[in-house]
Protein backbone atom coordinates (compact mmCIF):
# COMPACT_ATOMS: atom_id res chain seq x y z
CA UNK A 1 0.00 0.00 0.00
CA UNK A 2 2.82 2.70 1.03
CA UNK A 3 4.47 1.80 -2.11
CA UNK A 4 1.52 2.19 -4.43
CA UNK A 5 0.54 6.17 -2.44
CA UNK A 6 4.22 7.18 -3.35
CA UNK A 7 4.12 6.12 -7.04
CA UNK A 8 0.70 7.93 -7.34
CA UNK A 9 2.14 10.76 -5.96
CA UNK A 10 5.48 10.76 -7.99
CA UNK A 11 2.94 10.73 -11.35
CA UNK A 12 0.67 13.54 -9.57
CA UNK A 13 3.50 15.35 -9.51
CA UNK A 14 4.85 14.97 -12.87
CA UNK A 15 1.78 15.58 -14.57
CA UNK A 16 1.78 18.89 -12.98
CA UNK A 17 5.26 20.04 -13.77
CA UNK A 18 4.66 19.34 -17.38
CA UNK A 19 1.41 20.59 -17.78
CA UNK A 20 1.92 24.24 -16.38
CA UNK A 21 2.05 26.63 -17.55
CA UNK A 22 3.48 30.66 -16.64
CA UNK A 23 1.62 32.44 -19.18
CA UNK A 24 -1.02 34.57 -17.74
CA UNK A 25 -0.49 37.97 -19.00
CA UNK A 26 -2.59 40.89 -20.26
CA UNK A 27 -1.13 41.80 -24.10
CA UNK A 28 -0.39 45.52 -24.57
CA UNK A 29 -1.78 46.25 -27.82
CA UNK A 30 -0.97 49.42 -29.63
CA UNK A 31 -2.12 50.85 -32.97
CA UNK A 32 0.45 50.52 -35.34
CA UNK A 33 -0.92 53.02 -38.36
CA UNK A 34 0.43 56.54 -38.37
CA UNK A 35 -1.55 57.50 -41.60
CA UNK A 36 -5.03 56.80 -39.61
CA UNK A 37 -5.99 60.26 -38.07
CA UNK A 38 -9.56 59.06 -36.07
CA UNK A 39 -9.21 60.14 -32.45
CA UNK A 40 -9.19 56.98 -30.57
CA UNK A 41 -9.31 56.63 -26.71
CA UNK A 42 -7.76 53.81 -25.31
CA UNK A 43 -10.82 52.26 -24.99
CA UNK A 44 -11.55 51.69 -28.26
CA UNK A 45 -8.20 49.51 -28.89
CA UNK A 46 -8.31 45.75 -29.01
CA UNK A 47 -7.84 43.77 -25.83
CA UNK A 48 -6.07 40.53 -25.15
CA UNK A 49 -5.36 38.78 -22.25
CA UNK A 50 -3.64 34.75 -22.63
CA UNK A 51 -4.66 32.42 -19.59
CA UNK A 52 -3.23 28.74 -19.85
CA UNK A 53 -2.19 29.13 -23.85
CA UNK A 54 -5.86 30.55 -24.64
CA UNK A 55 -5.46 33.71 -26.17
CA UNK A 56 -8.82 35.75 -25.60
CA UNK A 57 -9.35 38.94 -27.61
CA UNK A 58 -12.04 41.49 -27.95
CA UNK A 59 -12.95 44.73 -29.65
CA UNK A 60 -15.56 47.18 -30.12
CA UNK A 61 -14.94 47.96 -33.67
CA UNK A 62 -16.40 46.58 -36.67
CA UNK A 63 -15.24 44.59 -39.74
CA UNK A 64 -13.17 41.62 -39.93
CA UNK A 65 -9.90 41.71 -38.73
CA UNK A 66 -7.21 39.28 -39.71
CA UNK A 67 -5.28 37.76 -36.53
CA UNK A 68 -1.29 36.98 -36.95
CA UNK A 69 0.89 35.55 -34.13
CA UNK A 70 4.50 35.48 -35.15
CA UNK A 71 7.35 34.04 -33.38
CA UNK A 72 10.13 35.88 -32.83
CA UNK A 73 12.08 34.91 -35.94
CA UNK A 74 8.89 36.78 -37.81
CA UNK A 75 7.07 33.20 -38.98
CA UNK A 76 3.72 33.27 -39.02
CA UNK A 77 2.90 30.43 -36.36
CA UNK A 78 -0.77 31.19 -35.79
CA UNK A 79 -3.78 32.63 -38.33
CA UNK A 80 -7.29 33.64 -37.25
CA UNK A 81 -10.23 35.49 -39.26
CA UNK A 82 -12.35 37.33 -36.47
CA UNK A 83 -15.29 39.80 -36.59
CA UNK A 84 -14.32 43.05 -34.87
CA UNK A 85 -18.12 43.29 -32.96
CA UNK A 86 -17.29 43.13 -29.28
CA UNK A 87 -17.62 39.53 -29.10
CA UNK A 88 -14.73 37.95 -27.24
CA UNK A 89 -12.66 35.11 -29.03
CA UNK A 90 -10.66 32.31 -27.64
CA UNK A 91 -8.03 30.76 -29.57
CA UNK A 92 -6.38 27.54 -28.28
CA UNK A 93 -2.71 28.04 -28.91
CA UNK A 94 -1.48 24.83 -27.47
CA UNK A 95 0.00 23.88 -30.45
CA UNK A 96 2.85 26.41 -30.03
CA UNK A 97 6.12 26.33 -28.36
CA UNK A 98 7.63 28.04 -25.47
CA UNK A 99 8.76 32.07 -26.88
CA UNK A 100 7.97 34.91 -27.69
CA UNK A 101 5.56 36.30 -29.56
CA UNK A 102 3.69 39.09 -31.60
CA UNK A 103 0.23 39.33 -32.07
CA UNK A 104 -1.26 41.68 -35.26
CA UNK A 105 -4.76 42.33 -35.69
CA UNK A 106 -5.28 43.95 -39.57
CA UNK A 107 -8.22 45.61 -40.69
CA UNK A 108 -10.16 48.18 -42.06
CA UNK A 109 -8.45 51.02 -39.64
CA UNK A 110 -5.03 49.62 -39.61
CA UNK A 111 -2.94 47.10 -38.02
CA UNK A 112 -2.87 46.59 -33.85
CA UNK A 113 0.21 45.16 -32.34
CA UNK A 114 0.70 43.28 -29.04
CA UNK A 115 3.58 40.94 -27.69
CA UNK A 116 3.65 38.30 -25.01
CA UNK A 117 5.43 35.31 -24.04
CA UNK A 118 4.80 31.44 -23.64
CA UNK A 119 6.98 29.75 -20.79
CA UNK A 120 6.84 26.44 -19.79
CA UNK A 121 7.55 25.74 -16.29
Amino acid sequence: MKRTVNLIAILFCACISVSTFAANEKVEIRHNNDTYTETRSVANLPEASIENRILIVSFDDYGVYSLFIENDSGIIVYYSVLPADGIEYHFDLSGIGAGTYRLILDGHKGEYEGYFSINVL
